[in-house]
């Protein structure tokens, strides 16, 4: 792969004009400065189109439309020539030696086509004091059955090569959630790629930017996770077990919180269809049980049960993600 270390900067935006000034501020404070920087309006509402335009120092604002993430990130791909691409969100930081320290990396080892970072949160002044491979247990392992095990890639932590993101395609524009996990697993599956074990980008939690949408996140899981769990337990048999496990654990999440769901708007056929469906996933888990037995209840039982407590949903295994498009 060329060892050329021009690199374009995409940025996908959606009524972030609060944040990107600063997030642009932190792109042009890089010790390697870029390119070329494209943002990439989302069918914003508020001011973040004219915050782009109006920023200077060569940064291109395209429209993407309203159309999702992947959509935009698409969009500011193909409007750059950098053979590297580097990802940021409007409204997260990088510290200003990530992009050189990457590209080193890349230089050093030109069959890489990626290299990711660690992360950490912050809120207002407040940092996270776990950093983001903590939170995910991830412990350095560049494999594709990493990815399954601990969705650790974060696109804005990432940059890679255009000729490998052209070989694998782009983002799933058909995804709503989990496009970005879906692209780091073709990669994985066709490339070799690296991680700096420190937190080189800093992101940023407000109300605006945190999935709660429990239900997409779980099926998003469920769809992209089963498209790739035979090719990686095949180019990694010895991880057979482990993935086949966390794949169990995260359709009993999907499915139970499903059937909890169609419980509680009075589906029983359905709720009993997903709840089976978890207890074929994994038979040890009692919870499961108890809500399909409560399917059978009259409604007066049932509603005691809710206040008492019991008719609770489910906490997803992939944790918080950053809004995709929910």
């Amino acid at each position: 792969m060329t060892n050329d270390t021009r690199y374009a900067v995409v940025i996908p935006a959606r009524n972030a004009g609060a944040f990107l000034e600063e997030a642009l501020d932190s792109v042009f404070a890089q010790d390697l400065p870029p390119g070329e920087v494209v943002v990439v309006d989302d069918g914003s509402t508020d001011d973040t189109r004219a915050k782009a335009r109006g920023y200077g120092r060569g940064v291109l604002c395209v429209e993407a439309g309203g159309r999702g993430s992947a959509r935009a990130r698409n969009l500011g791909i193909a409007a750059t020539r950098s053979p590297l691409i580097a990802f940021l969100d409007a409204d997260d930081l990088w510290a200003p030696d990530k992009n050189s320290r990457q590209i080193a990396l890349l230089r050093a080892h030109p069959d890489l086509a990626m290299v990711f970072s660690d992360m950490r949160s912050f809120r207002g002044g407040r940092k996270a004091e776990r950093t983001y491979f903590q939170e995910r247990g991830f412990m350095g392992a560049c494999t594709a059955s990493s990815i399954f095990l601990h969705d650790m890639v974060s696109t804005p932590t990432v940059i890679l090569r255009r000729e490998a993101l052209t070989s694998c395609g782009g983002f799933d524009e058909s995804l709503g959630v989990g496009q970005d996990t879906d692209l780091w697993f073709r990669i994985a599956l066709g490339h070799r790629f690296a991680a700096i074990a420190e937190p080189l980008v800093l992101r940023r939690l407000h109300a605006g930017n945190i999935t709660r949408d429990a239900r997409a996140l779980a099926e998003a899981v469920v769809t992209i996770w089963g498209r790739y769990l035979e090719a990686v337990t095949e180019r990694e048999p010895h991880m057979r077990r482990a993935l086949l496990a966390d794949f169990a654990a995260k359709r009993w999440d999907h499915e139970f919180l499903e059937g909890v769901l169609a419980l509680h708007e009075g589906l029983r056929p359905e709720a009993r269809r997903r709840l089976m469906r978890a207890i074929l996933a994994r038979p040890g888990r009692a919870r499961a049980y108890a809500f399909l037995g409560a399917t059978f209840l009259g409604e007066g039982a049932l509603r005691r049960l809710r206040t008492a407590g019991l008719g609770g949903g489910t906490r997803g295994r992939a944790g918080r993600r950053k809004d995709e498009d929910t």
